[in-house]
């Protein structure tokens, strides 16, 4: 039988099987190569991909910045996921507004040098110690913001060129000194006023609404008395923040890190030079001459450097570390050997130099204890991003192999299952408020199967994996449940509506000149007056002083309306003359012609944006 067997595998029908079947293995594993999920992305701009990755960063690094900026303020913002979207969505129309001009500037052939780069990063205040550029500050700056520098220079380097289209394409902008005068006079202009306050709850004794006024009111907007759709969750985060807040580090591997990362710490060389700047390459020859002979360097460049500023002091440049000058300069000075030497001629792009070595601040290490603690949050950090992706792949293996349960999941991983039950759209915030994770926990055949979603990265640092243990549809709540809250309702509707219809018969009352007594004494109100009402008046709620200033100038026949106040109240009133400013004062002219112009310059750039749009094709993928 097995002899049958193993003749049978060595015929041609079973080659052919075997071929078959090795060839669709081959084929399973190129195509999973292909079907691999790509780089996710944000969105595509003419064909150029702005990566997920990099919206994260511009999300986080914004949320960051207005939460330094507003503090608790901006949490209690954050708590409302209408908000946050809208947030989110505006970042990435920023980003593809950016990447738009980027695009245009690479058109128009725009460039930015290395120099002009390094000059905006060394005048940057974030990079400064006592007013002068601080390499050690500028590097811990950029590790803190989870930035290499030459991922930096290139950030800086394209909004310098944003800058300058925008400087090319907006920079003609300007507005006419006559209108900043007349935005001037409109801003100081004064209103004078009659108005009657109608409060609403002395209409309130209206007949009270019926058992059938009730009913057609509940059958009619049976769809506002519905319950919020909500689900019971499971959930399981890994964070590399939580993460790191638990690592503590050995003085033992600091200093391995230290010893292994000595020039890291170390303050590099620097050099204190004078030199003299001359325009013709003849000259310098010439003063190159005197000098050799013996004629001292600083009087010749107090005498004839055309850099004015650094002649006064003998041409003497403040200390500086290799890289920081322009190249041919930096060469130069770093090829002294002697203090006193003197250069030959150097060509810049500034002119011709002759440099003199002044003194050498050679190169040193930090001590230890300067740096430990910059040392311990770099370890901690890259410690917890190690341990993070370590617990993130775990995290996904697991809750795949084990899909119907995160109390498994969590004694497998050593990771803690966080619940929450009755949790809607609306309130969910944090982490289950991220979209993807609301749209994850809400999609009814993933709460159908009732198992572990995948994986959901919520950004670099940051993984979740949920699981929806019940959902509770929405659904119409009985009549009896809202019968109390449908007859406030009506009343206050027509308590409301009584006031309203007051109101309008005091505008009637108001413009004929008749019956506004008897109108008044009937409900016991008063007509008050308010003269010279200001556009910051604390007078009037804001809305009130915006309504009033919308209104025409009165002619022979004053023009009366009706506003609602934040409570609820109807406001009637009567512009009765429009006070124009005496005098213009010119230095808010000045100001005022200045914003006038950035107004402008806004607006024209929006409108570039927008063109730049229309004429793009763009996919937001969000």
């Amino acid at each position: 039988m097995l002899e049958k067997l193993r003749e049978g595998s060595q015929g041609p029908v079973a080659k052919i099987i075997l071929g078959l079947v090795i060839l669709s293995f081959a084929l399973a594993g190129v195509g999973s190569y292909i079907a691999s999920p790509s780089e996710q992305l944000a969105a595509e701009v003419n064909g150029e991909s702005i990566s997920r990755a990099e919206f994260d960063q511009a999300y986080q690094n914004e949320r960051a910045r207005l939460e330094s900026q507003f503090g608790a303020a901006f949490n209690q913002l954050a708590a409302d996921p209408g908000y946050m979207a809208q947030f989110r969505s505006n970042v990435l129309d920023r980003m593809i507004g950016e990447r738009l001009l980027d695009q245009a500037a690479e058109n128009y052939g725009l460039r930015v040098s290395d120099a002009q780069v390094k000059s905006q990063i060394l005048g940057m205040q974030e990079f400064q110690v006592d007013g002068r550029f601080d390499n050690e500050r500028y590097l811990a700056v950029l590790y803190r913001a989870n930035l290499q520098p030459a991922q930096f220079r290139d950030m800086i380097r394209n909004d310098l060129t944003r800058r300058q289209l925008q400087q090319a394409l907006l920079g003609s902008e300007f507005a006419l000194p006559s209108e900043a005068e007349l935005l001037v006079k409109l801003n100081q202009q004064t209103r004078d006023v009659r108005y009657v306050t109608v409060p609403v709850a002395q209409f309130a004794n209206q007949e009270a609404p019926s058992e059938e006024d009730l009913l057609a009111y509940y059958e009619e907007r049976k769809n506002t008395f519905r319950t919020e759709e909500s689900v019971d969750v499971e959930y399981i985060v890994v964070d590399a923040e939580k993460i790191a807040a638990s690592i503590e580090v050995s003085d033992e591997d600091i200093q391995q890190f230290y010893d292994a990362n000595q020039l890291t710490y170390s303050q590099p060389e620097k050099r204190k030079v004078a030199h003299i700047l001359l325009a013709d390459e003849a000259k310098a020859e010439e003063l190159l001459a005197k000098i050799n002979q013996g004629e001292d360097f600083a009087t010749l460049a107090a005498a004839e450097s055309e850099d004015t500023f650094s002649g006064q002091e003998g041409g003497e440049l403040d200390w500086f570390e290799s890289g920081v000058m322009a190249p041919e300069f930096d060469t130069a000075s770093f090829a002294l050997v002697n203090k006193g030497d003197v250069s030959e001629i150097v060509k810049t792009e500034f002119g011709f130099h002759l440099i003199k070595l002044l003194d050498v601040q050679t190169s040193q290490a930090k001590p230890l204890d300067e740096v430990k603690e910059q040392i311990s949050q770099r370890l901690q950090q890259e410690q917890a991003q190690d341990a993070f992706y370590e617990q993130a792949q775990r995290l996904a293996e697991v809750s795949f192999e084990i899909p119907d349960s995160l109390v498994d999941v969590a004694s497998e991983t050593g990771l803690e299952v966080e619940t929450i039950k009755g949790l809607t759209r609306a309130g969910a915030n944090g982490a289950l408020g991220e979209p993807q994770v609301v749209n994850q926990l809400f999609n009814l055949d993933f709460i159908a199967e009732g198992l572990n979603s995948d994986a959901i990265q919520l950004s670099d640092n940051s993984s979740i994996v949920v699981r929806v243990m019940a959902h509770q549809a929405s659904e119409v709540k009985p009549y009896e449940e809202v019968k109390a809250q449908i007859n406030t309702a009506l009343t206050q509707s027509r308590s409301t509506k009584a006031a309203q219809d007051y109101a309008d018969s005091l505008i009637a009352a108001l413009e004929s000149g008749e019956g506004l007594d008897a109108l008044l004494y009937e409900q016991e109100l008063k007509l008050d007056s308010k003269f010279k009402v200001a556009r910051d008046s604390q007078d009037f709620e804001p809305q009130v002083v915006r309504h009033l200033f919308m209104m025409a100038k009165p002619s022979e026949q004053k023009v009366a309306s009706r506003i609602t106040t934040m409570n609820g109240d109807q406001l009637v009133i009567q512009l009765t003359a429009v006070n124009e400013a005496e005098s213009v004062d010119a230095s808010e002219t000045n100001q005022w012609l200045q914003q006038l112009s950035n107004v402008k310059t806004e607006a024209s750039y929006q409108v570039l944006i927008d063109v730049l749009k229309s004429k793009a094709e763009i996919q937001n993928l969000l």
